[in-house]
């Protein structure tokens, strides 16, 4: 295998070894005893993990270099998916994920990585969708074929040994990477600027996110109510599956075709403006067909605000690390919020007499406010500093 395009294949593969096994564990925990809090505790574990994880290897990567803290960690995680096999109570499952999870924070490393080797952010995000496609299309067929069965460790060790395979063998790759070691900017663990300098998209991104993944905690749900009871409950997975697909194959395309030629800030304003019509948009969809068809526009709408995103942090600061992992863990933070307000709001709303569907109808509402609100931000905080740097100018010219 070409070793200079290592980052490009670890980033395939270890998508497709997280999205894979992720998005069994809900049904794997059920079936080893877990109620419905344990569950939310196994699932909040992994996303606990990640915030932690996601800023702390990106910053120790900018420090030490990013190859020595790539393979550790990947060596590490392959290790842990493994040990997702032997878990035999929830305590176990919830403690090994969560270290998993400690261990998945080096993909800002692996960003750091890229932005090293003047990848274009574009292309190389697209690989991380492209392998969650792949790892949600497995999820799919495994849940279509075995829908009804019982679903134990006979049917899912296959799963989770791929995805240790996959680590495991990502972590080789990493062996024959380049060094990149640490060339500049600061060297302490929070350097100065990062957050002042990257806020607007820090502040706005968050805030996107925690939307989002109100409605992500309850969108399966939402499907099913969407779906003709005639559908086989393994007809219904497999169609959510699909949908989940059809949303990463738009965002490989958009990442690599359309993100081009624009910059950081127009991408990111364009990308959560198209968010919040997009969860409006959910809304409208009366059948399951038609909420498929949002999911284009959904792709797009975060292709162009993640890779803007990501490109307006890292532009902005010589710890690119640090950049990248401060908003991966900002958005995991919002990634734990974001399903306790949506679960509280829909049960609220059902709790004043109106129906369950109504309640995902009420999330998806606030979710679209709060991310127009979030572009309203982002342009504010923009045109300031716009307005700012122009206004200096033009004092400068008055003192001539």
């Amino acid at each position: 295998m070409n070793f200079r395009n290592g980052d490009l294949h670890m980033q395939l593969f270890t998508n497709i070894a997280y999205t894979s096994s992720t998005l069994f564990i809900p049904v794997y925990a059920s079936d080893i005893g877990a109620d419905s809090a344990e569950i939310g505790a196994i699932v909040a574990a992994y996303s606990v993990a990640l915030l932690l994880s996601n800023y702390t290897l990106g910053r120790l990567s900018d420090i030490y270099g990013r190859r020595s803290i790539l393979a550790y960690s990947l060596l590490f995680a392959s290790a842990m998916a493994f040990l997702q096999l032997l878990a035999v109570d929830p305590a176990e499952l919830l403690a090994v994920r969560f270290l998993l999870g400690l261990s998945a924070g080096s993909s800002s490393s692996l960003i750091a990585y890229a932005i090293d080797l003047k990848r274009d952010l574009g292309s190389f995000s697209s690989f991380a969708s492209l392998g969650s496609a792949i790892g949600q299309g497995m999820a799919g067929i495994v849940i279509y074929l075995f829908a009804g069965k019982s679903v134990g460790r006979d049917l899912l060790s296959p799963v989770f040994a791929l995805s240790a395979i996959l680590l495991l063998f990502t972590f080789f790759l990493s062996l024959g990477t380049a060094p990149s070691g640490r060339r500049r900017g600061s060297m302490r663990f929070f350097p100065p600027g990062v957050f002042r300098r990257g806020r607007a998209a820090f502040i706005s991104l968050s805030l996107r996110h925690f939307g989002a993944t109100a409605i992500w905690a309850l969108f399966p749900l939402f499907c099913f109510a969407l779906m003709p009871p005639s559908y086989s409950y393994g007809e219904r997975l497999a169609l959510v599956s699909l949908i989940y697909v059809l949303n990463s194959v738009v965002q490989v395309l958009s990442m690599r075709f359309l993100t081009h030629g624009m910059s950081s800030a127009l991408l990111v304003q364009l990308g959560i403006a198209l968010s919040s019509v997009t969860f409006l948009s959910f809304t409208f969809a009366r059948n399951f067909y038609e909420l498929a068809a949002t999911q284009i526009l959904l792709g797009i709408a975060w292709s162009f605000m993640y890779v803007g995103g990501l490109r307006y942090v890292v532009e902005r600061s010589p710890d690119s690390g640090a950049s990248a992992g401060m908003l991966a863990s900002l958005m995991a933070l919002s990634g734990i919020g974001g399903p306790v307000v949506g679960g509280a709001l829909a049960s609220t709303v059902a709790s004043f007499g109106f129906g369950t569907f109504d309640g995902y109808i009420a999330v998806m509402y606030m979710a679209s406010a709060l991310t127009a609100l979030a572009a309203f931000v982002f342009y504010r905080m923009e045109y300031r500093k716009a307005g700012d740097r122009t206004g200096r100018q033009h004092n400068a010219s008055s003192s001539l």
